[in-house]
């Protein structure tokens, strides 16, 4: 059986590269795309990572921020560099593959992880994303802004947003979109959809965000009579969660579940069923351990794990046909290795 991930490889990082200096990578970097080392797609459970991140590199630090307007939604850490590696802890890091004066590429390097779990990111430097929006709309006055060009906040809207509801909260959904007046130095707020009728609710969302203008950084923006962003609310109240969560920069209201992924009580299930596999697995109850990884896949579509484990034990069974329908599927997933082997042992 040639992949069953509770084995686990050790990766070592060769020694043998050239010194990049510490210049070269410092300044503000604009993730634009990501893939999983062995040039996979980037799986389900790795989507919240596969869309805007802001790198900022300065002497011997690095933060992230995931959320384009929430500027204090970061994570820092020091590092250490040896010739083309970050070094951020004992056992993990990043490899510059590549940089240049506006492009970077760095590979996650976790010792214990194989190349389809660690994630491969692209950046460009955020001046010249910057330059670009300027360029592209050097005649208008009233723009849209997106993830790679936004005003930040200083504070945190859904903190105010949940704040202001005091624990009283219901169901529901909603579209709008905030404008912001840098001349005026006001914002206005619309709805332009919503699955709440209590109107007071509705007010409340409104005079919140109305109210957030001096929260916001408008340098680089003073010149434009209007700054629109488009947003989707969520306000949520079950026995394990409530609370209130925004989007910005979509009017999708699925953006929640791709985002946030399935809920707490399904990710249990999927664990559950995919422990129950491995000891099947271990026991040699073959078609047991497949039944319990097909359980674990449906409850969490994002384990993709448990595919490659029934794949492997189907073919290890004798049951090739079976086996290479799920490595078609994993294919189609975007999974280099699952089209590998079904490429090498299903034509």
């Amino acid at each position: 059986m040639k992949k069953l991930f509770f084995v686990i490889s050790f990766l070592f990082f060769g020694k043998n590269y050239s010194q990049i200096s510490l210049s070269r990578i410092q300044g503000y970097w604009i993730k634009y795309q990501g893939e999983m080392k062995d040039g996979s797609d980037l799986s389900d459970r790795f989507t919240e990572d596969s869309g805007y991140t802001e790198y900022r590199i300065n002497q011997n630090r690095l933060c992230m921020n995931s959320d384009p307007v929430h500027n204090i939604n970061q994570s820092c850490f020091d590092f250490t560099l040896i010739n083309n590696f970050i070094k951020t802890s004992q056992y993990s890091g990043y490899i510059i593959e590549k940089v240049t004066n506006d492009s970077l590429v760095l590979c996650e390097k976790i010792d214990g992880l194989a190349d389809d779990k660690l994630k491969r990111s692209y950046f460009v430097k955020q001046e010249v994303i910057i330059s670009k929006f300027r360029e592209e709309n050097k005649n208008e006055k009233n723009i849209i802004a997106s993830k790679l060009f936004s005003p930040k906040t200083n504070g945190t809207i859904e903190l105010d947003l949940n704040k202001a509801f005091k624990n009283n909260y219901s169901n529901f959904e909603l579209i709008g979109n905030l404008k912001i007046y840098p001349g005026k130095k006001r914002i206005k707020t619309a709805i332009t959809s919503s699955t709440q009728k209590d109107s007071s609710r509705i007010r409340t969302v409104k005079k919140v965000i109305d109210g957030s203008f001096e929260k916001w950084n408008l340098n680089g923006f003073e010149d434009y009579e209007s700054v629109e962003i488009p947003f989707v609310l969520k306000s949520e109240i079950t026995r394990t969660y409530w609370g209130i969560d925004v989007i910005f920069f979509t009017s999708d209201l699925t953006e929640f579940k791709r985002i946030y992924g399935i809920n707490l009580q399904d990710a249990r299930k999927s664990s559950d069923y995919y422990k129950l596999g491995l000891i099947s697995y271990e026991k040699k109850n073959y078609l047991e351990a497949i039944s319990y990884f097909s359980e674990s896949f449906k409850f969490n579509p994002e384990n993709i794990d448990a595919l490659y484990n029934m794949a492997a034990i189907y073919f290890e069974s004798g049951d090739k046909e079976n086996a290479c329908k799920v490595w078609l599927e994993l294919s189609v997933l975007g999974q280099t290795e699952g089209k590998q082997l079904f490429i090498e042992k299903c034509n």
